[in-house]
């Protein structure tokens, strides 16, 4: 969790994930903040920038000298290359305050709503980026924005099932959110994050939930803006809006 003391002492803590093919690293104290590549050193290259962006998303200045420090290495099953994760964070178990609570629930509907801006403001939503056509663990990747889209609101509902919450009333992107939201401030009151509970061979917390919450929402997020970037290049556009702030 950001806190003036973590950006004081200028230390970012990050966990990897590895299964021998893919490395995705969590940054421990960005919540969702993330880095990938095909090797370690690779993955961790990406660091200060992601560090970077994710604070101007927040409104806070970054500083030039952060240290990285790997804290834990996971080895997994998941498909780490095609962005699959399992990694329950050391950080993600054990109580949690109302004051951290509060702060990573507001991260969560932030993010939705400057996920939802970024699709809303795109004007070619069914262009087709024929360089993102491949296939992926899951599915086709989705190459076009609308599906990208599609694919971040439906797994709002995912997410949430993590908690044992299966209920499905709405279809709006931003009602999800709002009652996924909900539910989630309902469950920190009767759980607070105290509760493991295990999801086939993943293991979950509501730390963990609301992290990838966040998570999702910046890999596709970040998907979209390089879209949009090539459609700037091909001259279909001539600028775009990035409220993650990705591109600064």
């Amino acid at each position: 969790m950001i806190t003036p003391k973590n950006l004081l002492r200028n230390r970012i803590n990050i966990t990897l994930e590895t299964n021998g093919k893919g490395y995705i690293g969590f940054l421990v104290e960005l919540p969702g903040g993330f880095i990938r590549g095909r090797t370690e050193q690779e993955a961790l290259s990406k660091a200060p920038k992601e560090v970077a962006s994710y604070l101007r998303w927040l409104g806070v200045e970054a500083k030039d000298n952060y240290e990285f420090e790997v804290v834990g290495r996971f080895e997994s099953r998941a498909v780490v290359e095609d962005a699959d994760t399992w990694i329950l964070l050391d950080a993600e178990e054990g109580r949690m305050d109302k004051k951290g609570f509060e702060f990573l629930l507001d991260l969560v509907k932030r993010s939705g709503e400057d996920f939802f801006q970024l699709y809303l403001n795109a004007e070619h939503k069914l262009w087709v980026d024929e360089t993102r056509i491949r296939r992926t663990f899951y599915t086709d990747n989705p190459a076009t924005i609308q599906r990208m889209f599609d694919h971040v609101k439906n797994c709002q509902y995912y997410y949430l099932s993590k908690t044992g919450i299966d209920e499905e009333p709405f279809d709006d992107f931003i009602q999800i959110r709002a009652f996924c939201a909900e539910q989630l401030a309902s469950f920190y009151t009767k759980h607070n994050n105290q509760k493991v509970f295990q999801v086939g061979e993943e293991f979950w917390t509501l730390k963990k939930v609301m992290r990838r919450f966040i998570w999702h929402d910046r890999i596709h997020g970040k998907s979209i803006t390089r879209v949009l970037a090539r459609q700037m290049e091909l001259g279909l556009i001539e600028g775009y809006q990035d409220p993650f702030r990705f591109t600064d």
